[in-house]
């Protein structure tokens, strides 16, 4: 994961008051109460669009917003980050600020092919916990579209197979977040595969496909895997013998499932 430097076109650095995004959203005493429990600060940061950045724009998105959100605490819930996403019509791009380290969270927004009106939200991704003055300047895009589609491709989750299951590992070129806290687990992602796999082989999402694509796939390999995971802790507590083989043979079935969309 790379964190990006936005160039100074592209600042707003305008404070969001919280009391002010409670009013828009109607939001209720318990996540108010996560607001105040776990969110510092929060400013509209960057908009990125043709004018500021001096590139093409598209009928897809005309800007996407960086949020950077200063939290109490390292865990923060992914429920305040949707509320606030579900209130901005452009895509965002969140970036947690906690002890000098930045984690960036995002989910692929698009307009619903059914109602013009209303965003479909995916699932949240987010990296692991980065170095704030380690930065790297835009990657060379054609159109705002194609930048946006590779900040989200940025988080998802590396799909190998030289780790175990039951293992999480953040995306590449990670802090842990025990440099931050040392009792806050990691929140980032991963996709593993094991058995019968080659350990060596690296597995990458074919790069012509569309972020849609890209998202289905990876999040059928996380289902799979979860079963797998599953189906692994079921078998090491089963007593009896006939029944662990039956297991043993259904597990064998997802894990060349798992193998086959690895591959795809």
């Amino acid at each position: 994961m790379i964190l990006y430097q936005y160039p100074q076109s592209a600042i707003v650095d305008r404070p969001i008051p919280k009391k002010k995004l409670y009013e828009q959203g109607a939001a209720n005493s318990k996540l108010k109460q996560k607001f105040i429990d776990e969110v510092a600060k929060i400013t509209w940061a960057y908009k990125l669009s043709a004018g500021t950045l001096n590139i093409q724009t598209d009928t897809l998105f005309q800007e996407v917003q960086i949020f950077r959100i200063v939290a109490r605490t390292a865990d923060i819930d992914t429920k305040i980050i949707k509320y606030i996403d579900k209130l901005i019509p452009t895509p965002v791009i969140f970036e947690v600020v906690y002890n000098d380290k930045v984690q960036v969270v995002a989910t692929y927004k698009r307009v619903s092919q059914a109602d013009k009106s209303k965003i479909v939200l995916n699932k949240y991704y987010s990296s692991a916990w980065l170095a704030d003055d380690q930065r790297e300047p835009l990657p060379f895009v054609l159109n705002l579209s194609d930048l946006y589609t590779h900040l989200i491709e940025q988080l998802l989750p590396s799909i190998t197979n030289d780790a175990s299951l039951d293992q999480l590992k953040p995306p590449s070129q990670a802090i842990h977040p025990k440099a931050i806290d040392a009792n806050t687990p990691s929140t980032a992602v991963s996709i593993v595969a094991k058995a019968e796999l080659n350990p060596t082989a690296r597995v990458s999402i074919n790069a012509a496909a569309s972020i849609e694509d890209k998202l289905k796939h990876v999040q059928q390999v996380e289902s799979l895997t979860k079963q797998v995971n599953q189906l692994q802790k079921k078998i090491r507590k089963e007593a009896q013998f006939n029944r662990k083989v039956e297991l043993n043979m259904r597990l064998h079935k997802l894990r060349d499932e798992l193998n086959q969309l690895i591959a795809e």
